[in-house]
Formats: C-alpha cells, structure tokens, sequence
C-alpha cells in the first residue's frame, strides 16, 4: 500500500500578486484547467493507492475541500497546521497519523505545487520501489536539462547493491547542494552525477519515523504532542498550543542530509516548480515575438514579455521588453524580467506598507462556496457570491450593515426573521440591519448571488451567528 502525502502548506512568495497568503500558488490553475493542486492528488489516481492525505493550513482547510471535490475525489483525511512550521514537522505529523490509520503503508511525500507532465514514469517504478522503501528512504533525483540555480542538487554515489532485483535504478546519496551559482549548476551539468531535488520522497511509515526519531527526537517529541488527532467536519486538527511549540524546519535540512539510509531514484521527468515568473515564462510556450500572454492581452511593438491577467481585464502593451505585467484583482505588478530575483524583497515591502494586498485575494473560500469582492467604496461595498448546491450560510446578523441581494442564477430560499422567501433568477431581496437572515441553496446546482452591502462600517467581523452547519 502506497499512502500519497500532499504537502500543501506552502505560501511562495514569487508568483505575487497572482499568489497570495490567502491562495498561495498551490491552488492556481497555471498550466491547465486543474490547480497544481488538483493535479498532484489526480497522479495517483489510477496509480493503484490509498486515497491521498494531505496537509495544509487550516486558513486554506477549505479551498482545499472544494479543490478535491471539484476532482471527485476524498481525501483520507485532511490535516490542519494551525501555523506553517515546513515540511519537517508536516511530515512527521503525517507518519504519526499514518502510523495509527495504515501503519503499513509507505509514505510517498508529493509537494502540491509542482508540475509533471510524464509522472507515469514514475508511477510505474512505485511497486518496484515499495520493498526498498521499507529499509530506506527513497528519493527521486530529476535528470538535469539546464543549469537551473534556483533548485537544489542531489549528488549520485555508488549504485545500491541488493540481492532484491527490484533495486536496479537506485543509487546511494553523495550528498546536497541547495541553490549553487551558475558556474557550479553549469558543472553539474557536464558531470552527469547530480540531479535536481524534486522534494519527493517514498519510505515505509516505520523506517520513516525511526529515521526521525535517531536524527530529530526532540522535534518528533513536540509533534507526538501535537498530534492528539480531533475531526471537525472533513478536516482533522491537532493540538493548536503544541503545535505553536514547535521549531519550523525543512525535511531536507531536519532528516534528510542526516540519515544515511537514503537512496536515489533518478528519473528524466518532465518536472517543473513553477515557482516564479521565470520559471512559468520557461514552461509555457510563446507568440511569434516571445511573448507570453495568460489572459487577454493586446501587444504591439513588443517583445520578451510575460503579460497574465484577470479575466475581466485586457492588458495592451506598446513598445515594452523583457516585462512582467500582472493585472490581479486590486494589483498590478510591473517587473523588469532581470529583476526577478529581488521578488522577495518587493513582496516584504508590499506587506508592510500594504498588508491587505499582499494577504487577500479576490476570492475568498467559505465552506460553503466562494465570493468575491467586485466593487466597494465609502459605504458600500459589492460581492459575488457562489453558493454550491443544497449549502446554506449561518443564521446570522449584522449592525452596520443592510444587504441587497440579487440572485443571477440558480434557486434560493432566503430567510428573514420567521419569514420564508423563495427566489429564482431575476429576483431579489433586501435585508435590513440587525435583522436575522439566512441564504440557502435548494437547487441542485450552484446558485449565484449578487450582494450589495450599505453601512456605515463593512467589516467581515461585523457578523453575529446564532446557528451554523459548519461550527463556526
């Protein structure tokens, strides 16, 4: 039994103002109609495993139940970090859930951000790979295709000798190098003996959490602590104040480069991080003049340029090079393409000067659908709201606020007060302030709803529950 592990904890900063600390770029659609996300939990599939687990903040708990079931696919549970702390203690937590769920299984950890295009190489290797894995911790080396210095590097050693016919491919490590410069990554290259870290990991559960507790027994100790599992709803929590406890560190840096039971599995995958905007500018194919447009663009006279916008907005360019142009919701972002590696330090700066663009992005996920914010002003203020089918809002009340609410498509029954109103298309309804409401869906599609707020105060907090579905 293989258990995929989706690490989807991630928050990257490169990819603003089209990621953010409210949709890092794990729920992006990218380079297709699936999120890399949906992506990762879709690899395996038809590759003969357990549903997935996956691990995740516990602000994004629901765009990643909507993401999985826009797929039709459940996940074998979902796990909440109350606070990112990285991948060495998700990993731990997901061994010791693993440990108590299907302590048999091997544990393959996936990054749920990444791009692979012929990942079946792979998955055809995993049986093979399983009687290996109970022994060592297997890591899967990319064949290098050019000398990328923002990966890290896997150094091949000797090849791994076992009486077991299923190890031919794998390799002892040599050793790591995170990020070289670009001599180094071009020698790497001519020596044929590195491969890029793909952060993908195949071990048995118990040689997993033997390995951590010889290298980092004191970090697998807090997180044993945090790790008195509770459900709420389709989400699994841990102990919110242990978990604070912890120091955050990379499985690489915790376990990896400490153990000496890891083996190498190289593969010339079709991999991609898509990391940063020069990495999507590489991965995408462009127009006759080395554009890339995502979105609506109009250029003239311009060459060079990675140019992504919002649905509703068309970009037009006239006489510009080698530039980045992100149209984003309440953002744009305009970058010289040999500045990009200074992209952390513009974000540090938007967040301290503009906290609320570097944070929140136009849509925002409730369990009960999405909305976003198309309009607002001095008093007003203009949502959008999907509401998925048979869902319903709280019963709730606000004290600065009166709401308009005008349905655009589906069936909706509105409550308010002791008040029952049945509405369809076209219709609408006004809600006074202070006065008990609720919105529910009765269609068997999602139904959606213009809202127009007026007050004096707009604030998301301006909200008294007095039943909901969800706990909250």
């Amino acid at each position: 039994m293989i258990l995929p592990v989706l690490l989807a904890g991630g928050g990257g900063t490169r990819l603003w103002p089209l990621s953010r600390q409210d949709r890092p770029k794990q729920f992006l659609r990218l380079n297709g109609e699936h999120s890399l996300l949906q992506q990762t939990a879709l690899r395996f599939r038809h590759a003969g495993c357990l549903a997935p687990l996956v691990i995740c903040s516990a602000e994004h708990r629901f765009m990643v139940a909507q993401q999985l079931l826009e797929i039709d696919m459940c996940a074998s549970a979902i796990i909440l970090e109350p606070e990112g702390k990285n991948t060495a203690p998700a990993a731990a937590l997901a061994a010791l859930w693993a440990l108590q769920h299907h302590a048999e299984a091997s544990l393959f950890f996936a990054p749920a951000d990444h791009a692979i295009a012929n990942f079946e190489l792979l998955t055809d290797k995993l049986g093979e790979l399983e009687g290996a894995a109970q022994q060592h911790l297997v890591l899967f080396g990319i064949t290098p295709s050019e000398p990328q210095t923002g990966f890290g590097y896997i150094r091949k050693g000797k090849r791994f000798a076992s009486s077991a016919d299923c190890t031919e491919g794998l390799y002892r490590v040599a050793g790591f190098t995170e990020k070289p410069d670009r001599a180094t990554a071009e020698d790497y290259l001519k020596q044929g003996q590195y491969y890029w870290n793909s952060g993908m990991l195949l071990a048995g559960c118990g040689v997993f959490i033997r390995q951590f507790q010889e290298h980092r027994p004191q970090l697998l100790a807090k997180v044993r602590s945090a790790a008195t599992f509770s459900s709420d709803l389709d989400f699994t929590r841990v102990d919110e104040h242990a978990w604070q406890l912890l120091d955050g560190d990379s499985l690489d840096y915790a376990l990896l480069e400490r153990s000496e039971q890891l083996l190498l599995c190289p593969l010339p995958l079709q991999w991609f991080d898509l990391g940063s905007f020069a990495q999507l500018y590489q991965y995408h194919s462009r127009d006759e003049h080395d554009n890339l447009v995502l979105g609506s663009a109009v250029c003239a006279d311009s060459r060079g340029n990675l140019i992504a916008a919002d649905e509703q907005h068309l970009v037009a360019t006239l006489g510009i090079s080698d530039t980045v142009i992100v149209h984003s919701g309440d953002t744009i972002l305009v970058a010289a393409k040999d500045h990009l590696e200074k992209m952390p330090e513009l974000v540090a700066k938007v967040a301290e000067e503009h906290p609320q663009q570097r944070r929140y992005h136009r849509q925002t996920f409730r369990p009960w659908g999405h909305y976003e914010v198309l309009n607002e002003g001095d008093g007003y203020k203009v949502k959008r709201i999907v509401l998925q089918a048979q869902a319903r809002l709280s019963l709730q009340a606000h004290q600065h606020r009166s709401e308009h609410w005008v349905v655009v498509s589906g069936e909706v029954l509105v409550q308010v007060e002791q008040q029952e109103h049945r509405l369809s298309s076209g219709q609408s309804i006004y809600i006074q302030a202070q006065q008990r409401h609720r919105l529910t869906n009765v269609g068997n599609r999602a139904a959606i709803i213009i809202e127009v707020q007026s007050g004096d105060y707009l604030g998301e907090d301006d909200i008294i529950r007095f039943d909901d579905d969800y706990g909250r």
